[in-house]
């Protein structure tokens, strides 16, 4: 059993599908079924069961698979700690982002910190905050950069703070909203609690949803066509000028706002790099246009 056959074991713990992994895997599915029956010829037990739904592993193949999650978990660990040990301008920093940030700004703040440290390489994964946050409390990444109301035990920087919006093609009443066409954006579950309270601090009726979006940049472009209003971060607008936005604010009259917030632990930064990357975060962010 090797780091490949380990690697093998942890894409078909996560596919649960035999054709699924082999296209992850760049193998035929042939090819992959006579490597699992290899492995378990090997290791003389049963790991898989498999049926037309999918595969289940045995407790066998179970216990296996925490064993190879390990094994690879400390590999790369061990890769990560030689590449960036006493290595000050150079080494791999293993990065989450939250979507609309990536979207937004990622481009920006990677380029202008491999400007002056050419010889970085970054390991990036975009998604969900709590998916982000999920994968840095497991330690797969040393630093992420989430929004929204994180509880996390470790090191954590407020990074920025920005108004959350009602935008429109043209000046409007904002009591009048119930009235007229929304535009609904997939987001993650803190925005959206976050924009359902306020509006049920401010209306007694839900609203008229004519459009669901997968995005916001689409839905940034479906308002500024006409086709009614949204309710997103301002995060999305530094690019759009031509539409109205409308600042929300709670009850108390104070605006609300969307926190980025960036997470690492203090051991990391023993690594000069992942030290120099979380500085130019802290000095940089909010001047990044």
């Amino acid at each position: 059993m090797n780091y490949k056959d380990l690697y093998m074991l942890k894409v078909l713990a996560k596919e649960k599908n035999i054709t699924k992994t082999a296209e992850k895997l760049f193998v035929s599915q042939p090819s992959l079924t006579y490597k699992i029956k290899i492995l378990e010829e090997e290791l003389d037990t049963k790991i898989l069961l498999r049926s037309k739904k999918g595969v289940k592993f045995t407790a066998e193949g179970s216990y296996l698979i925490k064993y190879a999650e390990k094994v690879l978990y400390d590999y790369q660990k061990l890769k990560d700690h030689l590449q960036n040990f006493n290595k000050f301008e150079e080494g791999i920093i293993r990065l989450g982002v939250s979507q609309n940030l990536a979207r937004y700004e990622l481009p920006d703040i990677l380029q202008q910190f491999l400007d002056v440290y050419s010889k970085v390489q970054f390991n990036v994964v975009t998604s969900w905050s709590q998916s982000i946050l999920k994968m840095i409390k497991k330690d797969e990444i040393a630093i992420a950069i989430i929004r929204g109301n994180i509880i996390w035990k470790h090191e954590k920087h407020l990074l920025n703070k920005e108004p959350i919006c009602v935008i429109h093609k043209e000046e409007l009443d904002i009591n009048n909203l119930p009235n007229l066409p929304r535009i609904n954006f997939k987001t993650d579950p803190g925005l959206q609690q976050t924009i359902d309270n306020w509006w049920k601090e401010n209306f007694d009726e839900p609203p008229f949803v004519t459009m669901d979006i997968d995005n916001v940049e689409t839905c940034i472009e479906l308002v500024e066509k006409g086709l009614g209003y949204a309710i997103i971060p301002s995060i999305g607008l530094k690019k759009h000028r031509n539409i109205k936005q409308f600042s929300l604010h709670n009850v108390d009259g104070q605006p609300i706002l969307r926190e980025t917030w960036l997470l690492y632990r203090k051991e990391d930064l023993e690594y000069p790099i992942i030290n120099k990357f979380i500085d130019f975060l802290k000095n940089n962010y909010t001047s990044i246009e």
